[in-house]
């Protein structure tokens, strides 16, 4: 019984440090995974993405309607903003770029 339990506690903390990329993370998982992030704050979050691009630094999401420097620090050990180069979502129709072997 008590390694039933030491695994569970285990494994819930394996899972929660893993960060939440909030460059790429759906109003789901970023309600989820960050605290005082409510469904509204999680669709900001993805709506203020969309609108202005991706965030280059933890502390850009305090420039979201709703998110203040408050969320920001209690969350900072759960936010990484990830490769900020790369786009969240495929565009519709792009050809995914192959590499090509040298010879």
């Amino acid at each position: 019984m008590l390694r039933a339990l030491v695994l569970v506690v285990w494994i819930a903390g394996a899972h929660a440090a893993e960060p939440i990329d909030i460059n790429r993370a759906d109003a789901q998982a970023l309600q989820q995974g960050l605290t005082m992030v409510g469904a509204a704050k999680a669709e900001a979050i993805v709506e203020h993405r969309r609108r202005h691009g991706p965030f280059h630094r933890v502390e850009d999401l305090a420039q979201v309607k709703g998110i203040g420097k408050a969320i920001v620090e209690r969350n900072r050990q759960r936010i990484t903003v990830g490769n900020r180069l790369l786009p969240a979502d495929p565009v519709p129709g792009s050809v995914p770029v192959r590499t090509v072997p040298r010879r």
